[in-house]
Parts: structure tokens; sequence; C-alpha cells
């Protein structure tokens, strides 16, 4: 537990900075940081069943030259993972001098952590609120398990300024990249009509209404879809993919609830204030939407995690934009809090305690 706590702390005292400048805080940083990588680098088996998946999957690649002669195992190419991620890790596997998937790990978690480090910097001054926020909410499922998917987040995350820029061109480039490494990725594609636009406050209230409506309606809507599923076939396997009896977190509905508020109340400010603002509470809404409408939907679980950085957008603007220094002092210490309740209760629950204790390759 120890190496959590330690992580936890550095994370913590890198938050303070945005709420208190420090010189030379690229040190504290630069150690978080490290620190922040190596225990995903050095883990040992920990991840739950998606690690052992990815170190079979590995010991199953071919180096590049072999790849693209089409000396590959068929059923690790064509039916499990998509060709860009195979293409990758044979490229890694080219030049790997290790027993087991620990380069592989090493360039894919180098990658996706740092992107989203550096890109953070473009969309709030408040990175490490930000990433505070994401060490309760995504470090773990996202680094330790989501590999292919991490690869095609964190490629999303850095696309979002083309968004802001308008150039769609570039932002479709990137996460057809993102595609290749994740098929779930299709659903940002759409996302240029969507996220650039100022909507309403009315218009949002209507959509989140809706969307508890379609909760409500979940088992009808499943209905439907399995009918329309057995008509061309598809019924054994869309059921699979679709349905896992689940109901909404309560905490997620709250945690959804008072970042709504807040951002809606405070609008014009943080319109004013942070030029992002705009496009990550659309993107908070729209994931809001899929996460009450569909929340009985299996596959709709994965689509919400490319979504995770509108949370830790927003939370950075709630809490660094608070004008009141003590009002400002006492909503961080809160957040502290909670970041690390949620923190401790997703190392206790997840893979069934799997995490703890921290076990390294060393």
């Amino acid at each position: 537990m120890l190496p959590y706590l330690l992580l936890f702390i550095l994370m913590c005292i890198c938050a303070t900075t945005d709420i208190y400048p420090l010189r030379n805080r690229w040190i504290i940083t630069s150690i978080t940081f490290i620190v922040a990588l190596g225990m995903i680098i050095l883990r040992d088996e920990l991840g739950g069943s998606d690690y052992f998946m990815y170190k079979l999957f590995y010991s199953k690649v071919v180096p590049l030259a072999d790849y693209l002669n089409g000396q590959y195992e068929p059923f690790y190419r064509t039916k499990i993972f998509e060709v860009g991620f195979v293409t990758l890790c044979s490229a890694i596997k080219s030049f790997d001098f290790t027993k087991g998937p620990y380069l592989m790990i090493f360039v894919i978690s180098t990658f996706t952590l740092s992107t989203l480090w550096l890109s953070l910097k473009r969309y709030t001054p408040y990175i490490f609120i930000a990433l505070l926020f994401y060490l309760y909410k995504a470090y773990f499922w996202h680094e330790f398990t989501l590999l292919r998917q991490s690869i095609s987040i964190a490629l999303f995350v850095f696309s979002i300024r083309y968004i802001k820029e308008k150039k769609y061109v570039k932002y479709i480039f990137i996460n057809l990249i993102g595609v290749s490494m994740h098929a779930s990725a299709i659903i940002l594609i759409p996302l240029i009509f969507i996220l650039n636009k100022k909507w309403k406050d009315t218009d949002i209230f209507i959509l989140i209404c809706i969307a508890f409506f379609l909760n409500m309606a979940g088992s009808y809507l499943f209905t439907f879809a399995m009918k329309i599923a057995g008509i061309v076939g598809l019924e054994s396997r869309f059921g699979f993919y679709l349905y896992n009896e689940r109901a909404i977190n309560p905490l997620n509905f709250i945690e959804i609830m008072i970042i709504l508020f807040i951002s809606l109340f405070y609008r014009k400010q943080y319109e004013k204030e942070e030029p992002y603002f705009n496009i990550f509470l659309n993107m908070f809404v729209f994931s809001s939407f899929l996460i009450i409408a569909f929340s009985s939907f299996e596959i709709f679980a994965r689509f919400k995690e490319y979504f995770v950085i509108s949370y830790m957008i927003l939370i950075s603007y709630i809490i660094g934009d608070i004008k009141n220094n003590r009002t400002k002092i006492a909503a961080f210490s809160l957040f502290c809090a909670y970041v690390l309740l949620g923190y401790v209760r997703y190392l206790l629950t997840f893979d069934a305690g799997g995490l703890i204790p921290y076990k390294w390759i060393l």
C-alpha cells in the first residue's frame, strides 16, 4: 500500500502548487511523473485479466518484418486486436530484448502518460489538480488495464486542440489512428459536429432529461435492439456486447450533477477565463448522456472512458478559478479528501483487491 500512498502524496503536493505557485516546481513534478510512470512499467502482473490477455497476445507477436511478410498467427491479428495495435507491437517486438511484455508496456505507457501530461498544459492552467482527479478516476483502469484503448484515449486528448482550431482533417486523421488501436474510437469522429458549438443551458437540461427517460426505458430498448439483431442473425453477439444488468453508480450520478450545476452556474466566468471551457463542457454533457441513458449497456462503458478528460478539466477550472482564497483552500481540501477516499476504495475493490500489495518485476 505504501507505493500507492507515496504516489498520492506526491500528486497532492503537485496539485497544491497550482494553488500556491512554487519555485522550481519542475523538481517535484518530475519526481511525481517518474513515480507514476514507474509504477505502471514496473508492475508485475497487476491489472486484472487484461494483463494476462495482453501478455499472452504479445508472446505470439512476431517481429515487424515477419508480420509484413504474412508470417503471423491469424487468430491474434484478425479476431482479437486491431491492425494498428498489432503492427505497433510487432515493431516493438523487432528490437525487444526482454522476456515478457515489459518493453511493450514501457513504450505504450510512456507514450500515453506523457501525451496526457503534456496535453493538459494547453487545456488548463491547473494541470495537477486535473491529474490528481485522474489518479482517482482513471489512472489504474486506463494505464494498468486498457492497454489498446489507452493509446486511443491519449491520441484523442492530444487531438482536442484541433477542434478548437477548426483543423478537422488533423483531428479526424489522428483519431483514425486511434480507431486502428481500438475500434471504439470511431465514436470520436462525429464529435467535430458537437464539441465546438455553444449549446444553450436549456438544450443541455433537455438532453439530460432525455437521458434519464432512456435510462428508465433501458429494458425496452434492449428488447427492441435484440429483435433487430435477431433479424440479421447477430442476436447472441449483440447481446454479449450490449447488456450487463448494470445500474447507474450513485457516485457517478452525484459527480455528474455537481460538476454540471457548478459549470453552468459560473458559465460566463469560465467562458471568459478559459478558452477551452465550452469544448469540455460539451464533452462532459455528451459523456453524461451516455452514462445516464445507457448505463445498462456494457459497450457504452468503454465509450465513456474517452471523456474522463472532461471531468478532469472542468474540476480544475471549478477549483482553480475560485476568487476567494479561503473558499479555494476549503474547496481544494475537500477535493483532496474526496479523491483520497475514491483512490483507496478503488485500490481495495479493483480485481477483488488484486492491486494490493504492489508487486514489481524487480
